[in-house]
């Protein structure tokens, strides 16, 4: 993180994505800024969150496949936020969480400052948790939480199928444990097809309420907006006393304007072109894995998300390779750009 490697691969490239709905959210935001500033200024928001945007966010996943009510939902500051607060409240220093490995560092670092030991379970690199795993190591320790990504997970990018959705909340039913369900890339998904009735969030699955929906609009819309939601099941009112006492409040502003530009339909075209230009971006990185790397490597093709999943042979070191690859990647290299974006996208 200290070197700016959550999906930053370059900041100084001169080509970025550019959206022309991003302007209209700007827009947006200037616009609601000005309107009553003194009020804005003088009071907080309540902590569940501006009604007006969780119920743009409701209606989302009902489009998803999942039927939630805005007061189901409450806003955070992100989805690291969300994640901490669902964390800090099923568990308590000491017990056993299970997360996927590979898998998001930023869970790792989360469980780290709660004190919370850390049962890693071993994940495909196309279908996500090995669900024999889990029940293996439920069967030698005692599991508070169970951390998953089911839709697109960090690194891999895998996919993890309706079959195995529900079989992890009917084990987590078995077992008693609590799902916390990271969704933070649920939207980025290059055939709209498989984000409906073929793939809906865990928590469509949940007939006990133990699965806690995290997200936020970070890898969707905008990383600047630090606007994300959690429902929290069994858990929900715990965790808005939590967000109380915690942050207080989100900001009005960027509430407000994120519901109108959803509202107007901005978003959802926003969604079609950004993973339009996701899946040319994969398509361009298997191009050139092909051209560069063309019987030496395995790799994944990912039917949505941010990652790429590439394996090398034993001996090839990739921190070492990703030192190499940031050298690439300096000013006076920039003609190397997407060479050095390939490599430093596979580690």
């Amino acid at each position: 993180m200290s070197h700016s490697a959550a999906f930053d691969i370059l900041p100084s490239a001169k080509e970025q994505y550019q959206s022309k709905h991003l302007l209209q959210l700007n827009r947006d935001l200037s616009r609601v800024a000005k309107q009553k500033p003194f009020i804005k200024a003088s009071y907080y928001d309540s902590p569940v969150g501006l009604p007006s945007l969780r119920l743009q966010i409701k209606d989302r996943y009902r489009s998803r496949g999942l039927i939630i009510n805005e007061d189901d939902l409450c806003i955070t500051a992100g989805c690291q936020h969300a994640l901490f607060l669902s964390l800090f409240t099923v568990c308590k220093p000491g017990d056993n969480v299970a997360v996927e490995s590979p898998g998001f560092y930023g869970v790792i670092q989360l469980l780290e400052q709660l004190q919370l030991n850390i049962i890693e379970i071993p994940a495909f690199p196309v279908t996500g948790l090995d669900l024999g795993a889990l029940e293996s190591a439920l069967d030698k320790w005692k599991i508070s939480a169970v951390v998953v990504t089911p839709s697109f997970s960090t690194p891999t990018g895998a996919l993890m199928s309706v079959a195995n959705r529900k079989a992890l909340v009917a084990i987590a039913n078995d077992h008693d444990f609590a799902v916390i369900e990271d969704d933070i890339y649920g939207e980025l998904v290059f055939d709209s097809s498989a984000n409906s009735d073929n793939h809906p969030p865990l928590k469509a699955f949940d007939s006990q309420d133990r699965v806690i929906l995290c997200s936020s609009f970070s890898k969707s819309l905008s990383r600047d907006l630090r606007i994300g939601w959690v429902a929290g099941g069994r858990w929900h009112k715990d965790i808005i006393r939590l967000k109380l006492t915690s942050q207080l409040a989100s900001s009005r502003v960027q509430q407000e304007a994120i519901a109108e530009f959803m509202l107007n339909g901005h978003f959802k075209r926003h969604i079609a072109s950004f993973t339009s230009t996701l899946l040319d971006q994969r398509n361009q990185l298997l191009a050139a894995i092909l051209q560069y790397w063309p019987n030496s490597v395995k790799y994944t093709l990912p039917q949505g998300g941010l990652a790429l999943w590439v394996e090398f042979s034993e001996n090839i070191d990739t921190t070492k390779l990703y030192a190499k690859a940031l050298e690439k990647t300096s000013p006076s290299h920039l003609d190397n750009y997407f060479h050095a974006l390939v490599i430093i996208k596979t580690v």
